[in-house]
């Protein structure tokens, strides 16, 4: 239940900074690194949602990756955002990274 909790907040936050039209009005920490905040994001985003619901990785990898791309297609309507296919791929190597991870930690489990 608690993992739900995670996911679903992390996935809200998400979305809400998705849209925010001043990204870079954020603190530091947050708009250090657009790129980097992806890798994280969705690397998070995958361990949450494995230890939430307990999907197959590839389902999680696939359902992850369409939010990414729906995520940079509604900032192609939103004045002050735009749209990267590089923001994607980063999506995806944060999903990957996040999958080693739970591979790894499930040897330990």
């Amino acid at each position: 239940m608690i993992f739900r909790l995670l996911f679903w907040s992390t996935f809200f936050s998400i979305s809400a900074l998705a849209v925010l039209p001043d990204y870079s009005a954020l603190p530091l920490v947050v708009s250090f690194s657009d790129l980097l905040n992806h890798a994280v994001a969705f690397t998070t985003l995958t361990l949450l949602y494995a230890f939430a619901y307990g999907h197959t990785i590839r389902r999680i990898g696939l359902t992850l990756l369409g939010y990414g791309v729906i995520i940079e297609i509604v900032q192609t309507f939103l004045p002050t955002r735009y749209a990267s296919t590089e923001d994607v791929v980063v999506d995806a190597i944060g999903i990957v990274f996040g999958a080693l991870m739970l591979k790894t930690l499930r040897k330990f489990t």
